[in-house]
């Protein structure tokens, strides 16, 4: 089991980039994932791993970049904060502008062409940042897990079957045989004999129709953000996203099921319309479920 699921005091001492490259690796997400759903480049993403915080934006950015990554790593963001902190350097603002003395008529004073120049360089630094501070607060705004992009195998619609509804199928079995006297020989002509026709109608009750929807399903329902993957007999990602609080996913494939959850205590699974106790297969100090179904 890695770092992420051990003790948090044991968890504290690692540096917030290890954390949170431990929590994505036991989700078993790339960087790309990760990069994709947090709407960054992949380099951004390993800079946070490896702590490379010049190669970031300033340090405002840096904190919303890990405070939605450990949210979708299942990660506790207060701790990673207060390390960051401890870490990050202080940053500088240019007051020249601001500190610069005003004459008497609220003006600042240049004394040539020269001097002009400068200033309207710093006044254009302060407007850039306010516009960079500005892009900050929208990006703390945006949802922390955007849905994760599934290849297209992965996605197909599910069918709703009304159990309500009967089918049926209709098998008519007829035969007919006649007997035609030559064409030569009217005198001699024989009526045509027929034979009955005999029909059969079998009717598929409805209980059976809704066995068939369900045989081979699995149901999943979570009451928070959980990642959850199932792999198939063939080797067929039939599922590999993050489930949403009040919705659900029904999934079939070939049996049996490799299924992986990420966060097994606030999570329900059914298989073929029987429920999963999930807790029978979690592992001290762990939320991760590794099983198999058949």
């Amino acid at each position: 089991m890695t770092d992420q699921f051990e003790s948090s005091s044991t968890a504290s001492l690692l540096p917030a980039g290890r954390q949170l490259r431990n929590a994505r690796e036991a989700l078993e997400l790339s960087p790309e994932q990760v990069a994709n759903q947090l709407k960054l480049a992949v380099r951004q993403v390993l800079a946070i791993e490896q702590e490379a915080f010049d190669e970031l934006p300033s340090n405002l950015f840096i904190r919303g970049f890990v405070r939605n990554y450990a949210r979708l790593v299942h990660l506790d963001p207060e701790p990673l904060l207060e390390y960051l902190a401890q870490v990050l350097p202080v940053e500088q603002v240019s007051t020249t502008l601001l500190d610069a003395p005003l004459e008497t008529n609220g003006t600042i004073p240049f004394k040539s062409k020269r001097r002009r120049q400068p200033s309207a360089i710093v006044l254009m630094g302060v407007l850039g940042l306010a516009l960079g501070v500005g892009g900050v607060f929208w990006y703390l705004q945006q949802p922390a897990h955007p849905e994760l992009a599934l290849p297209e195998m992965e996605s197909q619609p599910i069918v709703d079957v009304d159990p309500a509804s009967a089918v049926q199928e209709e098998v008519i079995v007829a035969s007919a045989a006649s007997a035609i006297a030559p064409a030569s020989a009217p005198q001699a002509a024989l009526p045509v004999a027929s034979a009955p026709q005999v029909q059969k109608t079998v009717t598929v009750p409805a209980s059976a129709a809704s066995a068939v929807a369900e045989a081979h399903s699995i149901k999943i329902t979570s009451q928070t953000d959980s990642w959850v993957q199932i792999v198939d007999a063939n080797g067929n990602k039939v599922l590999s996203e993050i489930i949403r609080p009040g919705y659900e996913r029904v999934v079939a494939g070939v049996p049996p099921y490799r299924v992986k959850v990420g966060n097994a205590p606030k999570t329900q699974l059914y298989f073929n319309g029987q429920n999963v106790d999930l807790s029978a297969y979690l592992k001290p100090g762990s939320d991760v479920v590794n099983m198999e179904l058949k």
